[in-house]
């Protein structure tokens, strides 16, 4: 450390609170860095730091000067990283976060893209549920995160949201389960079956939270924990093949699995039943060089997600949702055997 700190050592050693601890980090005493404190301080010419109580403890206009100043440093930090990819001296690297869907549906492919075009790229993705991921981006362990965005819109004034998609959701279980071919069913029949799924969200969870006798509701978000909550999809389709468990999921997700006849849809709709995920990261930081592309080619992959959701919606019959309906609905049946073979029969002329 310097004999007078920077503004940059004093923003490091804000963190832990204490005089003792910051001094031993530094490898100096409490009191020869509480005068390297006070030399810095004469040197901007405003009191930065409280140090009357032994704590590090910014005042007004120390919060306002560190504030700035961590600002500029970021934005330091993130100039040269970025000229440094831009000439080629430093492999990009982009650390986010996914939450399962998200991660199920685009993800895959768009990195598979941006490796093909650049297999210098470096990538360190983490999947959670949306709240660990609003976290993770707020502490700075994250770039960015690709998720729902329902934990980050509690924060708005830290964080800066892009909206990416909305996708329809379903109730699905394994082929032959008896709710697969019931009727006139009510969210009550249905989840009476454990629902495996990531943290449901507060918009959901309104709908099926008094439906579900072992429902657990965060008393400060209104977010449900399921009775089984996973953030693989895979390990959640696993799940519901093995037993009577059933999972809500984008159509596009499950589509290989409902044309193998492997897993079937719940015929039950309802308006509530969509998830939407988008893109948030720090306010007073940008999206790096990398970071701004792999958005752009996700936001490309998305579209044809879409458009082959549409597809599928068309090919098995099932109405599009009138946004003015609020009751739930249910879904037309399959025609599957014998009533299959009757429909397809031409009519017989008299």
């Amino acid at each position: 450390m310097a004999k007078t700190p920077s503004l940059l050592d004093l923003i490091g050693l804000l963190p832990s609170r204490d005089i003792a601890r910051a001094a031993k980090a530094v490898g100096l005493t409490p009191d020869t860095l509480i005068k390297r404190v006070a030399s810095l301080e004469s040197v901007i010419g405003t009191k930065l730091v409280d140090t009357a109580a032994k704590a590090l403890k910014p005042g007004e206009a120390g919060r306002l000067v560190i504030d700035h100043a961590s600002r500029i440093f970021s934005q330091a930090r993130d100039f040269t990283r970025d000229l440094e990819e831009l000439a080629g001296l430093q492999a990009p690297e982009i650390n986010f976060g996914t939450d399962m869907f998200a991660a199920e549906l685009p993800l895959g492919i768009t990195l598979g893209r941006m490796a093909t075009a650049n297999s210098r790229l470096r990538v360190h993705a983490v999947v959670g549920d949306f709240e660990e991921l609003t976290r993770a981006v707020l502490g700075g362990k994250l770039e960015f995160a690709i998720a729902d965005t329902t934990s980050a819109e509690r924060h708005t004034a830290r964080l800066a949201i892009e909206p990416v998609a909305e996708h329809r959701m379903f109730f699905f279980a394994r082929h032959g389960h008896p709710l697969t071919s019931a009727r006139d069913l009510s969210p009550e029949s249905i989840l009476a079956a454990p629902l495996v799924s990531p943290r449901v969200p507060q918009r959901i969870a309104v709908h099926i939270a008094k439906s579900m006798p072992l429902a657990k509701v965060d008393r400060e978000t209104g977010d449900l924990t399921p009775n089984l909550m996973l953030d693989s999809f895979a390990v959640a389709k696993a799940a519901v093949l093995a037993g009577d468990a059933i999972a809500l999921a984008p159509l596009t997700a499950i589509e290989p699995e409902l044309r193998a006849r492997r897993v079937a849809l719940i015929p039950f709709d309802a308006p509530w039943m969509h998830m939407s995920y988008g893109l948030f990261y720090p306010r007073k930081r940008s999206l790096s060089r990398a970071a701004q592309l792999f958005v752009t080619q996700l936001r490309q992959v998305e579209t044809a997600i879409q458009a082959r959701e549409q597809r599928a919606l068309a090919r098995m019959n099932i109405k599009r949702r009138g946004r003015k309906s609020k009751s739930a609905t249910r879904m037309p049946a399959r025609k599957t055997g014998a009533s299959a073979k009757r429909a397809a029969r031409p009519a017989r002329r008299s």
